[in-house]
């Protein structure tokens, strides 16, 4: 499924950079598992780095945000967005297992949300009595396409008094969403968002519009998504005390008992319906028998270095396995390039809006993007590899191919280029693929035919004007010219600038005239 998406054009679990590491998100409650998370710092953590380096030459790194939470990112609520920042890091980069989750007793201390989406926001406002609570508290920002209320910075000098009225907030939240609900003001996911306990399904978390739940929670909903069709890279530690009674409050939440434990074992049947089996491993004992916490701690030291080498052996052969397949790293070379483009991406609701009709409409004719050097057309193309699926009503329909023309090895003449796109079709409608390549254009061509006519294919050229000179002068020998005429379920869109000078002599080559000849009126024009 993951190779599927891939070749469809999916590049999410990518990342920005060429894959060199095993990156490790623990996820837990903090008071209850200091002894666990020590040890693995001692003991495990450098065994896997020595590992990973010794046989794989690759590096082990660890993510514990459980220390080291500066007091300035919690008095501004910036804990849950750097706890999952970080969690979305380990998915991108890590070559294995990118989270590792402990649970015990505790459900933890829940915070009310940092920010809200005006839409929300109003809503809620307009069903509650206790409006000047909420309008103190939440500061409306208009520096946002879509604005939000973000939640006022703690006073520092008197954070008794606002864990209080986080508490009163938390509460107002909680009643006025599910008025909202009942009105139809707000959907099902945006209410049960606010009442995690009881679902069963992996839903999209956000910090900006989930309410009066765990930071660990919201890392653990989070990991799931990533991984929804990542096999192997999540693992699950479950610890159960028999004398759990008899401990300090440390190992207990102290607020909402009851309904701290319902939600605790919502999030643990989740994960037993999510994760493998073999990767959940269940732990029974009593604490204040030090024999008994001796032996546990050495097994689920010894557990975790064993789950987490499985892991990376698993992925690690089918990353070496991949390495011989040329067709594989060509796509990995244009995915990397175009999650690095779309850092660097700025809004063009104008453009996307005009990319967008073209798309969706009956044309059978390619589009060019025109604009002159430094003006943004590659972050532009990078992400529409990101949004055009959306455009769709069957996203999993439809494939988007994209290359980034002169930005890798590979892909400075249009000859191979051209042959891996041919490929990459053949390999996503399960075509034969041609043997023999000595007319690319017109094997092109027909592949463009084949494709089914329930089947959506956008073809992302970017940057003509990077090609070969040889490639630029006569754009007639490769350019396709035969689109399927029975249907517009493939769209080819075009990047550059106007026309290019060679050589010593500065000889203008014109390739937006060239464009205009070969496709005449029928060329779709964006600048």
């Amino acid at each position: 499924m993951e190779d599927e998406l891939f070749y469809r054009g999916r590049f999410d679990h990518i990342g920005d950079r060429k894959f060199n590491s095993v990156r490790l998100f623990v996820s837990s409650t903090f008071t209850d598992t200091t002894d666990e998370r020590n040890g693995l710092i001692n003991h495990v953590y450098p065994r896997l780095r020595e590992y990973c380096l010794n046989k794989y030459k690759i590096q082990f790194q660890y993510s514990d945000m459980r220390w080291g939470i500066q007091s300035t990112a919690s008095n501004t609520h910036a804990t849950v967005d750097m706890c999952l920042q970080e969690l979305d890091i380990s998915y991108r980069l890590s070559m294995a297992t990118n989270c590792v989750i402990l649970l015990s007793h505790r459900y933890g201390s829940r915070f009310a949300p940092a920010c809200i989406p005006s839409r929300i926001f109003q809503h809620l406002l307009s069903n509650t009595a206790d409006k000047t609570v909420l309008t103190e508290m939440y500061r409306l920002d208009e520096n946002y396409l879509d604005q939000k209320y973000f939640l006022q910075p703690v006073d520092k000098d008197d954070k008794e008094k606002w864990n209080e009225s986080e508490k009163k907030l938390q509460i107002i939240l909680r009643k006025a969403a599910e008025r909202c609900y009942e009105q139809n003001l707000i959907t099902k996911n945006e209410r049960d968002e606010f009442y995690i306990s009881g679902s069963t399904e992996i839903i999209k978390l956000s910090v900006y519009i989930t309410f009066y739940i765990l930071v660990t929670a919201q890392e653990i909903y989070r990991a799931l998504l990533n991984n929804k069709h990542k096999p192997r890279r999540i693992l699950c530690f479950f610890r159960e005390l028999t004398d759990i009674d008899e401990l300090d409050s440390k190992f207990h939440d102290n607020e909402d008992k009851i309904e701290s434990k319902q939600l605790l074992n919502d999030i643990k049947n989740l994960l037993q319906q999510s994760v493998d089996s073999s990767e959940i491993y269940t732990y029974k004992l009593q604490w204040n028998n030090e024999n008994d916490r001796k032996k546990y701690l050495s097994k689920f030291f010894d557990d975790f270095y064993q789950a987490v080498k499985l892991q990376i052996d698993f992925h690690m052969k089918i990353y070496e396995n991949k390495q011989e397949n040329l067709l594989y790293n060509q796509i990995i070379e244009h995915a990397i390039q175009c999650n690095s483009l779309v850092q660097r991406f700025f809004p063009r609701p104008e453009v996307f809006q005009q990319i967008k009709t073209y798309i969706t409409s009956s044309t059978n004719y390619p589009c060019v993007l025109l604009g002159y050097s430094g003006t943004g057309k590659s972050s532009i193309m990078a992400k529409l590899v990101n949004e055009i699926p959306s455009w769709y009503s069957q996203a999993n329909n439809v494939s988007v191919i994209v290359r980034f023309l002169g930005a890798t090895p590979s892909s400075s003449d249009i000859r191979r280029p051209l042959i891996s796109i041919i490929e990459q079709i053949c390999m996503i409608y399960h075509l034969n693929i041609p043997t023999n390549f000595d007319n690319v254009k017109e094997i092109f061509e027909n592949i463009l035919l084949r494709i089914p006519k329930d089947e959506n294919l956008i073809l992302l050229l970017d940057s003509i004007d990077q090609l070969q000179t040889v490639d630029l002068i006569n754009l007639s020998k490769w350019l396709p010219e035969k689109f399927p005429s029975s249907s517009s379920n493939v769209k080819c869109i075009f990047s550059t600038i106007s026309d290019i000078e060679v050589g010593m002599e500065r000889k203008k080559i014109d390739i937006y005239k060239q464009l205009k000849t070969i496709y005449k009126d029928g060329l779709q024009e964006i600048e």
